[in-house]
């Protein structure tokens, strides 16, 4: 499972985080930056789930799916900004080329999803889902926003898996965030 913090243009560090399940466990194992669209597909191509911090929409205008985030009291930017335009038609013809790869990709929302999970903090957040830094110094991560959105993006995909996702859904999109973990 994967998360993307996706950047607007390829000249920026687009976070990406990988969280791999073996036996009985699950471990954080990679975390960097990625650029191109290229490297992009081509690196998550092998996932089966990769949940992505854009709106995921070829018509960037304020959606009901975003209208049922502020209502939530989740802030999120409208898509018709005019840098989340182009974030927006980045995230949509990206998530196009790996759902034609057979990768099952979300759209999330990581400050809403940490959030929504009751944690205080990606190292809480990973504790609370028994999911170990394995080869990943988060003390050196916890600096760089762009990773630790791509690690919060992993989980909600590593949840998705699970089933301890909440959606929140309009017409018009859904977006995945992670259910209160601890209740």
């Amino acid at each position: 499972m994967g998360g993307l913090d996706l950047a607007a243009k390829e000249s920026r560090c687009s976070g990406y985080a990988e969280i791999e399940v073996r036996g009985g466990g699950a471990a954080l194992a990679r975390a960097r930056c990625l650029y191109s669209d290229e490297e992009i597909v081509s690196t998550a191509s092998v996932l089966s789930v990769v949940a992505i911090d854009a709106p995921l929409t070829n018509e960037p205008v304020m959606r009901d799916v975003d209208r049922a985030m502020v209502r939530l009291g989740y802030r999120v930017l409208p898509p018709s900004f005019k840098w989340m335009r182009v974030l927006s038609l980045r995230g949509y013809r990206i998530s196009k080329e790996l759902e034609s790869v057979g990768v099952k990709v979300i759209e999330t929302h990581p400050r809403s999803a940490l959030t929504s999970s009751g944690a205080v903090s990606v190292k809480a957040l990973l504790q609370a889902l028994n999911v170990c830094p394995r080869g990943v110094n988060l003390d050196d991560i916890s600096k760089i926003k762009d990773l630790v959105d791509a690690i919060i993006s992993a989980t909600v995909a590593y949840c998705y898996v699970k089933g301890c996702v909440r959606v929140v859904r309009g017409r018009d999109g859904e977006v995945y965030l992670i259910e209160n973990l601890f209740r």
